[in-house]
């Protein structure tokens, strides 16, 4: 008994050693996913992102606020556009012109149709989609390259994310603008999108379509920091931080109101802008064309069509902002600390 005892000591702490380094080893494989979590669910959020990941549908769903919003408001955008440009004298004899929004709008109704309010906005969607896509898209990685790791962000620097997105959209997209707003013009005589370009191209010159491009960056730099950070401040004070479920009317109002704070103040350079559009033969240069302006026309030349503007941009920016979130949200876009 005593040697089959002896024999099986060795044997049971030879176990029980075993058995101890298993539960170890499982221990420390334990230990390793664990750690090992966070990398599967950060690569698994990656995977359903998709390609380029949230960047893309960024840009998707940029793109989708910016069509909806622009087809929604177009017809106030053509009003407004006429009024800016028709002291040009393109638009035919004094008699013609238009005198106000409600003169404007039965006037287009009577001669043109209804379809007429919408003349031109098929290119308008062309451009406006990489346009809002772009400008969207950049505002939040701007925001998120100025924030830092911390992700607060000071007054000036939504600002400057605003203003830089605005004019890195702009840049991308003035050439289709300028052919927008020639097409919109009831006498532009062009047959289509590409018969706008190949005789702008043959007539002015390819640079032709980047007259007012300074005043256009001008323009949107201080309009874009505005916007952006007047709406992203809004949001901040009613909702604070890392809030996800927002409310659509509070959201309509606040884009609402950013919007008629930025047209106010950069109305007089979008002004010079479409003038140097539309025929920039007529004023040398942006200097030039403020001085003419204000010589021939008055500090009131600066504000045609504002009233008609400011009706557009109203619900145009709202439905711009919530349409975005909407289709965020759609998309699965993750939320980011700097999205407020």
């Amino acid at each position: 008994m005593s040697d089959g005892t002896s024999t099986q000591e060795p044997q049971r702490q030879e176990a029980e050693q075993r058995l101890e380094g298993e539960g170890e080893e499982r221990a420390s494989n334990g230990e390793e996913e664990r750690k090992q979590q966070p990398l599967v669910a950060a690569a698994s959020e990656a995977a359903k992102q998709g390609p380029g990941g949230r960047s893309w549908r960024l840009l998707i769903a940029g793109g989708l606020a910016g069509a909806v919003a622009r087809t929604c408001s177009a017809p106030l955008d053509r009003i407004k556009l006429l009024l800016q440009v028709q002291q040009l004298g393109q638009l035919g004899t004094s008699a013609n012109a238009y005198t106000g929004i409600g003169q404007a709008m039965a006037k287009i109704a009577r001669e043109e149709g209804v379809r007429a309010f919408w003349k031109g906005n098929g290119l308008n969607i062309i451009r406006i989609f990489p346009y809002s896509a772009t400008q969207l898209t950049s505002h939040e990685q701007y925001k998120a390259l100025i924030a830092g790791p911390s992700g607060q962000l000071s007054v000036p620097q939504r600002l400057m994310a605003g203003a830089l997105a605005g004019m890195t959209a702009t840049a991308l997209t003035h050439p289709l603008d300028t052919v927008r707003l020639r097409m919109a013009m009831p006498t532009s005589g062009y047959s289509g999108m590409a018969d706008a370009f190949a005789t702008i191209a043959r007539t002015e010159g390819p640079l032709a379509m980047y007259k007012g491009l300074f005043a256009t960056l001008l323009g949107i730099a201080p309009y874009a920091a505005v916007n952006f950070a007047s709406y992203d401040l809004l949001k901040s004070s009613l909702y604070g931080s890392g809030v996800l479920q927002q409310s659509v009317p509070a959201n309509l109002l606040m884009g609402a109101t950013a919007g008629t704070i930025a047209t106010s103040v950069c109305y007089p350079l979008d002004t010079v802008r479409r003038r140097m559009q539309m025929k920039g033969k007529v004023y040398r240069n942006t200097a030039d064309a403020f001085a003419t302006i204000a010589r021939t026309e008055g500090p009131r030349g600066f504000y045609r069509g504002w009233l008609a503007n400011t009706l557009k941009v109203v619900p145009q920016n709202s439905i711009r902002f919530v349409a975005f979130e909407f289709f965020k949200s759609v998309l699965g876009v993750t939320k980011k600390k700097t999205d407020t």
